[in-house]
C-alpha cells in the first residue's frame, strides 16, 4: 500500500489533537483501559473513575488520537518536562530507573534540564491493535464497530503517528534531549522509520523489559521530514497537531548544544560520526512505551 493512501485513510478516520490541563479525562481513561484492565500495569483500586493519573499529567504536553467514525479514544503520548518552574525536577525515567543508566553523556541528569523531555504514556487501544480476524477484544467485539478493511489496514501506523506527534511536540517547545523507557525491539522498529533512539542505560524490568533511550529531536525532525515513508504523514501531523502550513524550522538553535560521549568511550568514528553504544537483543514481550 503506498504511503499517500495510507496517509489518506489515516486523515479520513482519524484525528491528532493536543490536550491540557482539564481536557484529559479522554487520556486518562484510555491509559486506564491499557495500562489497568488489558495489561495489568496498575491496580484498580489506583485509578479511581476509572482513570490513570499521576502527578506528572499537569507537567506534560498531550496528544490524543481519536477515532473519528466511533469517537473513541484510540490512542495518546505525553511529553514530559522538568523546567525550571516546574514543581517536579526529575523525569519520570529518573525517579524509576537512574540506576540503570550507562555512565554516557546522554545521560537525563547530566543535560540542562531546560532542554530536556520525556516522551512517556504512548497507549493504543486495544480495539485499533488487533490483526484481522482477531475479533474479541477486553471491550467488545472489532465487528460491533463495523471497521471496515480500508481502516484497518492503517492501523500499524497509529502507533508510528504518536511517536511523529511527540516529536513535533519535543521541537516545538523546544526541547532538544528527548527520551524515553522502552522495549529494545520497539526502538529497534521505530528506527526504520527514521526514528534511532540510542540505548543509554540496561534493560531493567520495570512493567516488561525496559531500557532508557535517548534522541535528539531535532535529527528526528529531520529523519522523518526526509523519510519516503513517513514525510507525508508528518506533514499532516504537523498541520493538524500545531495547525502549522509550513514546516517547523530545519534545526534548532540548541544543536550545537549536542552532548559529546562519556569518558573512556571512542571519541568518534570515521566521517566524524559520533560513537553511540550498540543496542543489546531486543527481548519478547509487549512492545509498549509505559513510563
Amino acid at each position: 500500500m503506498e504511503s499517500d493512501s495510507v496517509v489518506s485513510a489515516f486523515n479520513r478516520y482519524f484525528d491528532l489533537s493536543t490536550r491540557t490541563g482539564q481536557s484529559l479525562e479522554e487520556i486518562q481513561h484510555l491509559r486506564y483501559q491499557v495500562y489497568c484492565k488489558e495489561f495489568g500495569f496498575e491496580r484498580e483500586e489506583d485509578c479511581p473513575g476509572h482513570k490513570e493519573i499521576d502527578e506528572y499529567d499537569t507537567q506534560a504536553w498531550h496528544c490524543l488520537l481519536e477515532h473519528k467514525p466511533s469517537a473513541m479514544a484510540a490512542g495518546c503520548v505525553r511529553v514530559v518536562h522538568v523546567d525550571a518552574h516546574d514543581s517536579i525536577t526529575q523525569l519520570p525515567m529518573e525517579r524509576h530507573c537512574s540506576e540503570s543508566f550507562f555512565d554516557s553523556a546522554w545521560r537525563p541528569d547530566r543535560l540542562d534540564r531546560d532542554n530536556i523531555c520525556e516522551v512517556s504514556r504512548l497507549a493504543v487501544h486495544g480495539m485499533f491493535r488487533r490483526r484481522h480476524g482477531e475479533t474479541a477484544t477486553p471491550f467488545g467485539d472489532i465487528e460491533a464497530l463495523e471497521i471496515s478493511p480500508d481502516q484497518v489496514r492503517v492501523f500499524p501506523i497509529l502507533a508510528v503517528s504518536l511517536f511523529v506527534a511527540a516529536t513535533l511536540l519535543c521541537v516545538h517547545h523546544r526541547k532538544q534531549h528527548a527520551f524515553a523507557m522502552m522495549e529494545p525491539a520497539l526502538a529497534r522498529i521505530l528506527r526504520h522509520t527514521g526514528l534511532e533512539f540510542t540505548q543509554i542505560g540496561e534493560i531493567v524490568h520495570y512493567h516488561g523489559k525496559r531500557a532508557a533511550f535517548y534522541i535528539d529531536s531535532g535529527e528526528a525532525y529531520e529523519s522523518i521530514r526526509q523519510s519516503s515513508a513517513l514525510s507525508e504523514l508528518c506533514r499532516h501531523v504537523e498541520s493538524t497537531l500545531l495547525h502549522r502550513p509550513h514546516p517547523l524550522p530545519a534545526t534548532t538553535p540548541m544543536k550545537a548544544a549536542r552532548p559529546r560521549v562519556a569518558p573512556m568511550r571512542p571519541a568518534g568514528l570515521p566521517g566524524g560520526r559520533a560513537w553511540r553504544p550498540r543496542p543489546t537483543r531486543p527481548e519478547n514481550g509487549y512492545h509498549g512505551l509505559r513510563n
